[in-house]
Parts: structure tokens; sequence; C-alpha cells
């Protein structure tokens, strides 16, 4: 249960503040969709119409699809990028957010219960061809390197250490 503690020796303002804060907090977590609910796909990056379409330019093989934030301000919205016969072909579907769900907005409309749904009805309904944009970390600290004598550049890393070290006291 969350409430301002009542023997605390605060200013009136600062228990105001206090107050306040936490009546935000409840109606942020009564709110539903909101960022702290859990269930975003990795897919989901917080980004614009065209920094979509570059993020899916930039990561070619990683993925196809993307959801964004809705420029409609309802819900989310599906990125996709494919190619055919040389021609890029780019397209952007809105996905309603409803009563404890989303309706994707195409012809005939879809009803998910989730976003992580979403990403599975576009997956499914391409029969595979669209799937979803997965950024993966490197396991390895790898960089470029000049040699000081010769200039030349050459790419390089680092090994793990064998064992992790121990904390002295």
């Amino acid at each position: 249960q969350m409430k301002v503690p009542t023997d605390l020796a605060l200013l009136p303002g600062h228990v105001f503040q206090l107050s306040e804060a936490l009546r935000e907090e409840r109606d942020r977590r009564a709110t539903p969709g909101s960022p702290a609910t859990p269930g975003v796909p990795s897919c989901f990056f917080e980004v614009t119409r065209l920094e979509a379409e570059r993020l899916l330019e930039q990561s070619a093989g990683g993925g196809n699809m993307v959801l964004r934030p809705g420029g409609h301000g309802h819900g989310v919205s599906v990125t996709t990028r494919q190619e055919m016969n040389g021609t890029v072909l780019l397209k952007h579907y809105k996905v309603n957010h409803v009563d404890q769900g989303y309706v994707v907005d195409v012809d005939t409309p879809h009803r998910c219960s989730s976003l992580a749904e979403v990403v599975q009805y576009f997956v499914e309904s391409s029969k595979g061809s669209l799937q979803p944009l997965h950024r993966e970390y490197s396991p390895r600290l790898e960089f470029v390197e000049t040699d000081g004598e010769n200039g030349e550049e050459s790419q390089g890393g680092c090994e793990p250490p064998l064992a992790a070290p121990t904390p002295q006291p």
C-alpha cells in the first residue's frame, strides 16, 4: 500500500508535494498501457515514422518490422520494410489501443490482446516474411586500432578475463 508516512516532520508544502506525487503514481499505475506495463516486445522502439524507416534500412537482415508510438495518438504503429525485384516497399499500419487490447486497422480489423500478439499476427499473416527487428548486442568488445609506426588500422578486441577478480578487503 502506498501512502505518505504520518510520522515525518515536513513542512506543509512538502507534505502536499508528496501527496500529489503519490496521487500521480496511483493514476499512472491504474492507466492501461502505461510504460510500466509488462509485455512490450523487443521490436518496440521510441522512434518517429521516418526514424523507423531508417532503422529498418540500417538493420537489414536483423528483421523487417518494428512497432513504434502511433502518430495518430492512440496505440502504436507497425512499420515494415521489404524488397521486391529491387524495389523497397515501406508500409505503415495503424494499431489502435482499445478496451484491454489492440485492433490492427486493416481491411478486416484484427483484435489482439497484447502487443506481442500484434507482432505474432503480422508474422503469421505474412507467412513468416515479416520478422520483428531484434538489435543484437555484441558479446565481445571490439574497436579499430591504429598502428603507431605505420598508421595502419586494424580491428582489435579485448578478451574477457579468465576469472572474475575477487574484491580485496
